[in-house]
């Protein structure tokens, strides 16, 4: 959500899903993200933002520059490289250092995940090809990397997760994987 024409001092937007972001910082007219129950300002920068609500966590990446974290007056100031994740339950902000590239692959065209388990996997794959997904069998505890382009076809993609013994059938718009 954000307003049609910026008034007042604050740059501010709401987000669910996925969004990056490349922002002129201006201090007089702060840029501020709203993604769950934490706030996200610019210290002229780009980030990326993964706020999807069936996702246990929301985080942001940075990638240049700074953003500052705020979860319950708290705030968190990010460096290059770094992610914080905030769950729902918790406002606790967790800082990791990543591959922050990896985090905007989607942005680039491309479908990777590294050391995803298959729920995470089929969430993103449900959202990019607008598909159900529902599970038949006792799900393994794995976990994958690997990545295609985001043109593949789907079955392209799922030709890959059969190469992995995760069998997938498809009907319609709904995916059933079976294990």
């Amino acid at each position: 959500k954000y307003p049609v024409s910026i008034t007042g001092v604050d740059r501010k937007v709401e987000v669910t899903g996925q969004v990056y972001f490349e922002v002129v910082h201006n201090a007089a007219h702060p840029f501020k993200v709203i993604a769950g129950n934490q706030v996200i300002e610019d210290i002229g920068t780009h980030f990326n933002v993964n706020a999807y609500s069936d996702e246990p966590a929301v985080s942001t990446t940075l990638l240049e520059g700074a953003v500052k974290i705020t979860v319950a007056n708290k705030s968190t100031l990010l460096k290059p490289g770094q992610r914080a994740t905030i769950t729902a339950q918790s406002n606790v902000v967790a800082v990791t250092n990543v591959n922050a590239e990896d985090m905007v692959d989607w942005k680039n065209g491309q479908i990777s995940f590294k050391n995803k388990n298959i729920q995470e996997i089929m969430r993103q794959i449900s959202r990019w090809y607008d598909v159900d997904v529902e599970y038949k069998g006792s799900i393994p505890q794995r976990s994958f990397t690997g990545g295609i382009s985001r043109k593949a076809d789907l079955s392209e993609l799922l030709k890959i997760l059969e190469f992995n013994d995760i069998h997938c059938a498809v009907k319609d718009k709904k995916i059933t994987v079976t294990f």
